[in-house]
Parts: C-alpha cells; sequence; structure tokens
C-alpha cells in the first residue's frame, strides 16, 4: 500500500512539473499554422525524445550526483530552491512568450517545456524519495497522462479557452511551489537529522 501511494505521489508530483495542461497555449502558438495531423506528429516526436531523456536522467542522474559528491539531500535543497523559482516564475508571468520563428519539436517543446530543470530535478529527487522503479513508473504514468491531453489538444483548448489554460498554469505554479518547499523541508530535514 505505501508503494502505491509513493507512486501516485510521484506521479502528481511530475505530472504537475510537466503541466500539460499549461502548455496547451504554449504548444498551440508553436503549431498554430500545421494541421491537426501535423500537430499530433510534432507532439509524438518531442514527447518521445522527451520521456527518453527523462528516462536517461532517472537512470544515470544518483551516478552523476555520486560522481560530483553531491547527496541526495542536497540536491534536495538546491532543487527546491530551482523549482520555487520556476513556480513564482508560473505563477507572476502574464503568459508565456514563444520567441521567434523555427523549427517545432525537439525545442523547445521537448527541451525545456515537456522536460526542463524541474522536471529532471523533481526525477532526480523523487528516486532519492521513492526509488528507482516506483520513479521510472511515475514517469511513465505521468507521459502517458500528458500524451492522453495532448492528443485531444483542440478540444482541450476549445472547453478551456485561453483564460482557462492561464488558470490552470496558476494553480499548477502553486502546487509546484507547495513541492518545492517540501523538498527543501526534506532536504534540510536530512541534512540536520531533525
Amino acid at each position: 500500500m505505501e508503494a502505491l501511494a509513493s507512486f501516485l505521489r510521484a506521479t502528481i508530483a511530475l505530472f504537475i512539473i510537466i503541466d500539460p495542461l499549461g502548455l496547451l497555449p504554449v504548444f498551440l502558438a508553436l503549431t498554430q499554422d500545421a494541421t491537426p495531423e501535423e500537430r499530433r506528429a510534432v507532439f509524438n516526436r518531442a514527447a518521445g525524445v522527451a520521456f527518453i531523456l527523462l528516462l536517461l536522467f532517472a537512470f544515470t542522474g544518483t551516478g552523476i550526483l555520486r560522481l560530483f559528491g553531491i547527496t541526495v539531500s542536497d540536491f534536495e535543497i538546491a532543487g527546491g530552491i530551482l523549482l520555487l523559482v520556476l513556480a513564482m516564475r508560473t505563477i507572476n508571468e502574464a503568459h508565456y512568450s514563444v520567441a521567434g520563428e523555427g523549427r517545432t519539436g525537439i525545442v523547445p517543446i521537448a527541451v525545456p517545456l515537456l522536460v526542463g530543470p524541474g522536471a529532471i530535478t523533481t526525477t532526480i529527487v523523487l528516486i532519492g524519495l521513492y526509488g528507482l522503479w516506483i520513479t521510472v513508473a511515475a514517469v511513465v504514468a505521468s507521459f502517458a497522462a500528458s500524451a492522453l491531453i495532448f492528443r485531444y489538444v483542440n478540444l482541450f483548448y476549445r472547453l478551456l479557452g485561453k483564460t482557462g489554460s492561464d488558470v490552470i498554469a496558476k494553480i499548477m505554479g502553486m502546487l509546484l511551489a507547495a513541492i518545492a518547499v517540501q523538498f527543501i523541508r526534506q532536504g534540510v530535514q536530512e541534512v540536520f537529522k531533525f
């Protein structure tokens, strides 16, 4: 039962960090001239790369930390601070901005929108908290949920509208801030053993 609770906490944390509902306006802006089929192909390509990248960090992230002599507690504190900054930016920005023109797909949709510093940090911290296999299962589940949302991107955007998507992004930002504080608290408690 504890494994299920850990899996759910990890999945929810990753889903909030990835924030597929909040990314809908960005994705639509980046693919505004695409047909629904082209839009789906762009998302599939970007999501595939993002998924593989996050799994790569899941399997090698703690090894990278060890290589540099960084403990999971150190990373929890640093990652929590980073997530808090990202949360504040999400809450305070009026909207996402998409600068310039160019290719869409791998950059910027896969990296940094789907898998940015927040998702990488969260994945590494979750491994320290819940173990590799629960975290890998959470990565799979959060990407499956995100893929389901993006499969129906046009429908979701019509239902939510720009304002609804912005409101969801702000709520996700507040939840992200709470997760950031949790990471910082857990890291500090582990470092100071109280």
